[in-house]
């Protein structure tokens, strides 16, 4: 008993720590519980049993579980094309605009709409939020 309360916290943390925990459905737990199952009763000498669910469990979860460990990093989720056109607008660059042009724009604009001076709060933080937007996509694409 005490070894399958190691080994289920060993693959559940496991599962957590990779970040594949927050992807999961309920089928892939459900495969996870029986796979822990089958080798309970494999190891309590059942080798049949045990061997023919751990081999359902992976048949039925396929490469999903599996899938992701081999790569170095997330994507990182690119903005839209239409918050590019809204943040593009709001400081006012072309779609060429350089790492210069948008931080002169984003000083420019954040100047004149500072809550320091009189400006409005929320217009600030879509201000910082457009070159934030800007800046990210000028990076992606630098790195292709």
């Amino acid at each position: 008993m005490t070894f399958m309360l190691v080994l289920s916290a060993s693959v559940i943390a496991a599962l957590i720590l990779s970040g594949r925990a927050k992807t999961m459905q309920a089928n892939d737990w459900l495969a996870v519980a029986i796979a822990l199952l089958g080798v309970n009763l494999f190891r309590g000498g059942n080798w049949v049993m045990g061997s023919g669910l751990v081999i359902a469990a992976l048949a039925w979860s396929g490469s999903k579980l599996l899938k992701g460990f081999g790569q170095s990093k997330p994507e990182v989720q690119k903005p839209r094309s239409f918050e590019l056109d809204r943040a593009r607008s709001l400081l006012g660059v072309s779609d060429d605009a350089d790492h210069a042009a948008i931080n002169s724009a984003w000083r420019a604009c954040l100047s004149e709409h500072h809550p320091d001076r009189g400006g409005d709060e929320q217009m600030a933080r879509q201000i910082n939020r457009a070159r934030d937007i800007l800046l990210e996509e000028l990076k992606a694409n630098n790195h292709r």
